[in-house]
């Protein structure tokens, strides 16, 4: 009982809105600093006008609409900028994807821009107190994202056993694979519906301790390399996200039931 009221409590805190927040600005900051787009997560083309100038409005733009989500009144339009923001590197994504060349591994990068713009869809919903349609394409959008994420992480193993400290037990390759696991659980969690809200939890402890161990300790060793804040930063944003699913999840059979009349106990039972 202790522990579902806690769990009860962290779903009605809506932490998600906020933890976006702190990691859009974080984000924008760690762009700032880079001073220009970065391939790695912003594929912008070359040959854009005035390409250098528009990455550090991107990146103002993220500080201004994390800023925005942490007050109220602004967090509808801050969380419409936040979803354009993404929105346009999904694009840019998709630019690559459908070449030519065909570059496949865009794959990866349209689905961590794309759980990002879910998150940001969500908090709209959240604000216009939508019901199950909305949660639904959330659930199975960022579900879809998680699997692409368990993919990359097979096909990449080694390159991706390079970025897990030389410390953990087990092994470099034995933690990439089984975060991997972990984020074909995820997204079969959600596109299934089956412990979705519990799945979102774990994801995000998870995406979480892949900024404590995976990111920060190089940033701190090499304070100077912003691609290093900026993959701890995005990170967060995936965390947020990830969260504000589950928030969404989480919220849905209490408004379901508070909509229907006094007395009628299938809100009560309502599932997603």
């Amino acid at each position: 009982m202790q522990v579902q009221k806690m769990l009860q409590r962290l779903d009605e805190a809506a932490l998600g809105t906020m933890f976006l927040a702190i990691a859009a600005i974080l984000y924008g900051t760690a762009c700032l600093l880079q001073g220009n787009f970065h391939d790695f997560w912003q594929p912008v083309p070359e040959n854009l006008p005035l390409r250098h100038q528009l990455a550090y409005l991107a990146a103002g733009l993220l500080v201004v609409s994390g800023s925005g989500l942490l007050v109220p009144r602004t967090a509808r339009p801050a969380a419409i900028l936040v979803l354009s923001i993404f929105g346009f590197y999904d694009a840019c994504y998709l630019l690559q994807l459908i070449g030519p060349p065909l570059n496949l591994k865009a794959l990866m990068g349209l689905a961590e821009q794309t759980s990002v713009v879910v998150g940001a869809c969500v908090i709209l919903l959240q604000l216009r107190r939508d019901g199950a349609a909305g949660a639904t394409a959330a659930r199975v959008t960022f579900g879809i994202c998680a699997l692409f994420f368990g993919l990359a992480h097979f096909l990449g193993a080694e390159q991706t056993a390079q970025m897990v400290p030389e410390w953990m037990p087990g092994g470099q390759l034995f933690w990439a694979l089984a975060t991997g696991v972990g984020h074909a659980a995820v997204g079969l969690g959600l596109v299934a519906n089956r412990l979705a809200v519990p799945a979102t939890r774990l994801g995000a402890l998870m995406y979480l301790c892949f900024v404590l161990f995976a990111w920060l300790p190089g940033a701190f060793a090499h304070p100077t390399q912003w691609l290093r804040w900026e993959g701890a930063a995005i990170s967060l944003c995936m965390t947020a996200a990830l969260w504000l699913v589950g928030d969404q999840l989480a919220s849905l059979p209490r408004r379901m039931g508070s909509a229907l009349p006094k007395g009628d106990g299938i809100g009560a039972e309502a599932s997603v």
